[in-house]
């Protein structure tokens, strides 16, 4: 078996007791040839102080302070600093099951035209306790599949949830990723920015969805998607529109599930007004 390099990418804030555990999942994995690099946004020291002792004993872990806050920029730039064949994002308050790369490189290794690997993912609490799953984490089959990508996105899109994965989940080559990571057709995503790059990965070829734990993602009132606001949420429907031109939601039926999975998620919310009358002036063009 081959063993390509893998980074390993962390844009890293402000949490350097959980960005402990998550580098140590990383430094446990069975995969022999893996690189991690940390892009650090903080607004303190906290997680280069924590890193120190690491950079001394583990020379495939690369750190960069940002001069001034990044934001979404800093996941640009974690994958513009990767070296590796294949690319993981790794949020700093996640954690990898010890085989997760192991075994999700085989599948890109014996099967072709694999451009997106994802698995089950394990939410866990700030303590790293098992909690049941959330709506977007429920198992999606029972087994492991190879799925046409255009299929698996359309769930997630019919659904208005990402049952893919959190940037966590997925491992993908850096060469099929053409835009920048969470932009899609030109537009950059921050809500949500996996998808919009799970999308584009999607949208070239197959699948691999790994029914087994390979992630544990921590659910915790600090989360970044808490802090984007409510409004954020007009990208699914943004992206909705978007997808179709690659071949998403490709019948009106499942473009009409989407969007009224989207407006079920808005109904009651006095600031989607605005996004209601989009999609009112959608249906009538699709009946």
């Amino acid at each position: 078996m081959e063993w390509p390099l893998v980074s390993i990418v962390i844009p890293a804030y402000n949490r350097p007791h959980t960005l402990q555990i998550a580098i140590d999942s990383v430094l446990e994995q069975t995969y022999p040839n893996i690189e991690i690099i940390i892009c650090d946004d903080s607004t303190n020291n906290g997680v280069q102080e924590m890193l120190n002792p690491y950079l001394h004993s583990f020379p495939q872990i690369k750190y960069y302070k940002n001069g001034r806050n990044l934001f979404l920029e800093n996941w640009h730039k974690c994958f513009d600093l990767a070296s590796g064949e294949y690319i993981n994002y790794l949020m700093d308050d996640d954690v990898f099951h010890k085989e997760k790369i192991e075994k999700m490189i085989y599948f890109f290794n014996e099967f072709e035209n694999i451009t997106l690997v994802t698995s089950y993912r394990q939410t866990i609490n700030e303590s790293g306790e098992f909690l049941p799953p959330i709506h977007a984490t429920t198992r999606l089959y029972q087994e492991t599949r190879i799925l046409d990508g255009k299929m698996l996105a359309n769930v997630a899109l019919t659904r208005c949830q990402n049952v893919i994965g959190e940037p966590t989940t997925v491992l993908f080559k850096k060469i099929d990723l053409i835009e920048k990571f969470g932009v899609y057709k030109g537009k950059q995503y921050s809500l949500i920015n996996d998808l919009a790059a799970w999308l584009s990965l999607l949208s070239k070829g197959k699948a691999v969805y790994i029914s087994e734990a390979l992630s544990y993602f921590r659910l915790h009132p600090n989360q970044n998607n808490n802090t984007l606001g409510l409004n954020a949420f007009s990208e699914w429907l943004d992206i909705m529109i978007a997808s179709r031109e690659d071949g998403f939601l490709d019948t009106n039926e499942l473009y009409k599930t989407a969007l009224h999975s989207y407006r079920e998620r808005i109904k009651g919310y006095p600031q989607f007004v605005e996004d209601i009358k989009r999609i009112e002036k959608i249906l009538k063009t699709l009946d």
